[in-house]
């Protein structure tokens, strides 16, 4: 493979100043003037569209397009709330909004305070008809939305809801959005802790324990609106073998770091590569997406819609012929942190990690961080599940993102490196370059299979021996086979129907072996089982030495039952059929993921009236029970795999046993 002329040729062409033009002007687009927003379908994100699409044809790219997506659209405007400080002078507070209706001017609301907005800081507060402020603490798994039902469910109007700030990172007077998964007819807003602490202290001194506040807002979700995805081609010789190269247009915020600077690289990795001369072998497909960050309501799974109906929809042939979807979600131009951070499938960990040592000018002190699997919070992960493998730009994994990471910080000016931008640039334009220049799909499948066997517990791996060598054949066969695919010279039809073997066998990997936790990780479907088995037991065992609440500690472990333990029963079952049961348009990509959704939201409601000295022998029973259940379960999964397990081997020795 002789590619050094050809990198030295786009390294001399990287125009840095170009990527950041792009990405600035786009995070200047808002649909509110203070804060930005550019939400899915919104006027700002379509005129963004628009901007992107002119600049597609600007740089030279090919066969440029606006492709239509279907989203719930949501325009957010302005969020302003008026109170009477100690002094009884109207002050104005800057509200951020959640994806919600609430039009109002100069609406007047009484204000209370619900601590973390769990069942128990609703009691003996009458918050009907209110709006109520909490404590959003994620560190224990309260989420926006469920807190938003929560306060529903309560007869509250709306809420609002203030960062806990532990670690000390987060700016006071910072403004936060996560994913926002109740109903639209909700009302929710986020409002700073420098804020939020003065209305609290006004709660605290008011002997009502509420305040009289006016509400202006202008926020507005609109179902079955039309967005774009942008796409524009580099043509190859091979019309047809592919490489998508990806990013978001739609931001949180200004949405700088997150977002706007991975679609500034984008279009220049293209412009680059244009005026390299770059003649590739592969079409080069450029797409920005749109409602990447949000763009359904009432859903589980209500982010990344424009690129899951982009592959699952507009272009569902893509997945056959893409060596590779290389995902700039954000992240290529900051300098707070200490490395480079690289997602990608266990297949491609190997070799992306092998092309960054390539890579000169690195100027993180950790250097490059390659890690494995994929993740659900980017917008590739529709791909991975159509069967195409991705490499992601991701954010790192440590606190320090929380100060600008879907926050009113994210922002060209803070941590924005120059150096960090070209290094991304040189790394993403190396990866494209090499894998244009590949003949064939250069899977390793043996790094998935020992992932797998690292997954199995002691008593799996041990009880399930038949799986355990089938997953050393399946090693085996993999390495063979990724011999076999690299060393030797096949002929453009051999090469064509070998790659199409690659991506179905892939595609059979990822139905087969790629589920969700309830926290959005990745896992293997035995998982699912094999960590409820485990808290069940511990359970049982604490139970019997009248542990209790080190029991129920255990119980909310298994699945979503956290949720039990927090929240009133509708609320936990609102969640639990949001994620598990609703229709397949609002499930989306998140389908079938999810395995196991044991509701022990009774027995830990019982547990925690009661006192060590009471009898507790039918919580007990009723546990075993269900433990038994759900290694029963377990025992049908495992079978499940290694039927699958079998069917790949086979296919991987019929592969690279061909004559």
């Amino acid at each position: 493979m002789d590619y050094q002329k050809d990198l030295d040729a786009f390294y001399d062409s990287i125009n840095v100043d170009y990527a950041a033009y792009v990405a600035n002007t786009l995070s200047q687009f808002g649909s509110n003037e203070t804060l930005g927003f550019r939400m899915a379908g919104s006027e700002a994100e379509l005129a963004a569209g628009h901007f992107l699409y002119q600049e597609f044809n600007s740089i030279g790219l090919k066969n440029v397009r606006k492709e239509k997506v279907i989203v719930d659209s949501w325009e957010f405007k302005n969020g302003e709330l008026y109170y009477l400080d100690q002094k009884n002078t109207p002050q104005k507070i800057t509200l951020s909004a959640y994806a919600s209706n609430c039009i109002h001017e100069n609406k007047t609301f009484d204000l209370v305070y619900v601590g973390k907005g769990t069942k128990k800081d609703y009691e003996n507060i009458d918050v009907k008809g209110k709006l109520v402020l909490i404590d959003l603490d994620s560190y224990i798994g309260c989420q926006i939305g469920i807190c938003a039902v929560q306060a529903r469910q309560k007869g509250a109007y709306g809420i609002i809801a203030a960062p806990i700030n532990e670690n000390q990172k987060l700016p006071a007077d910072a403004l936060t959005y996560e994913n926002f998964t109740a109903p639209a007819d909700i009302p929710a807003f986020s409002i700073s802790l420098k804020d939020a602490h003065i209305l609290k202290t006004l709660l605290i001194q008011s002997p009502s324990s509420k305040i009289s506040v006016i509400l202006n807002c202008y926020s507005k979700v609109s179902p079955d609106s039309t967005s774009y995805n942008i796409i524009g081609e580099i043509p190859g010789r091979n019309p047809n073998d592919i490489i998508l190269v990806m990013s978001h247009y739609d931001g949180l915020f200004h949405n700088f770091h997150s977002g706007a600077c991975g679609c500034g690289l984008l279009l220049s990795l293209a412009r680059a590569l244009i005026n390299s001369h770059y003649i590739p072998s592969k079409t080069i497909i450029f797409i920005a997406h749109s409602a990447k960050e949000w763009g359904l309501t009432n859903s589980s799974f209500n982010w990344s819609i424009g690129g899951y109906q982009q592959i699952t929809k507009n272009h569902p042939e893509w997945a056959e012929k893409a060596f590779v979807a290389i995902n700039l979600e954000g992240f290529v131009a900051h300098d707070e942190y200490d490395y480079h951070h690289i997602r990608t499938a266990y297949e491609y960990k190997e070799l992306v990690n092998a092309i960054q040592k390539i890579v000169t000018g690195c100027p993180y002190k950790q250097g490059c961080l390659i890690d494995a699997p994929t993740t659900i919070l980017s917008d590739d992960f529709a791909y991975s599940q159509s069967g195409v493998p991705t490499i992601i730009s991701y954010r790192p994994i440590n606190e320090n993102h929380l100060t600008t990471y879907q926050t009113n910080y994210d922002l060209i000016h803070n941590h924005f490196s120059r150096s960090a931008f070209e290094y991304c640039h040189k790394l993403y334009g190396t990866i494209i370059i090499l894998f244009d220049q590949m003949k064939i799909k250069p899977f390793n499948f043996e790094k998935l299979f020992h992932a797998l066997e690292e997954s199995l517990d002691f008593e799996s791996y041990h009880h399930y021996k038949e799986l355990y060598f089938l997953i050393h054949d399946a090693k085996w066969c993999a390495k063979n086979l990724y011999e076999f695919t690299q060393r030797n010279h096949f002929t453009d039809s051999e090469a064509k129907y070998i790659n199409q073997q690659l991506h179905y066998l892939y595609l059979m990997i990822q139905q087969s072996f790629v589920r969700l936790s309830w926290y959005g990780a990745n896992i293997f479907p035995h998982e699912a089982h094999q960590e409820n088995i485990l808290h069940l037991r511990e359970a049982i065992r604490l139970l019997k030495k009248e542990k209790l609440k080190s029991a129920v500690e255990q119980l909310c472990r298994v699945d979503l039952n956290l949720y039990a333990f927090y929240f009133d029963k509708k609320t936990y079952q609102f969640y639990i059929h949001q994620s598990c049961h609703q229709d397949d348009e609002h499930l989306t990509w998140g389908r079938d993921l999810l395995l196991s959704e044991l509701d022990l939201y009774d027995i830990i409601e019982t547990l925690q009236r009661k006192h060590s000295w009471e009898d507790i022998y039918v919580e007990i029973q009723h546990l075993k029970e269900i433990l038994k259940e759900e290694e029963f379960r377990q025992e049908k999964v495992i079978e499940e795999e290694m039927v699958h397990l079998k069917q790949i081997i086979d296919w991987m020795r019929s592969l690279y046993r061909r004559p």
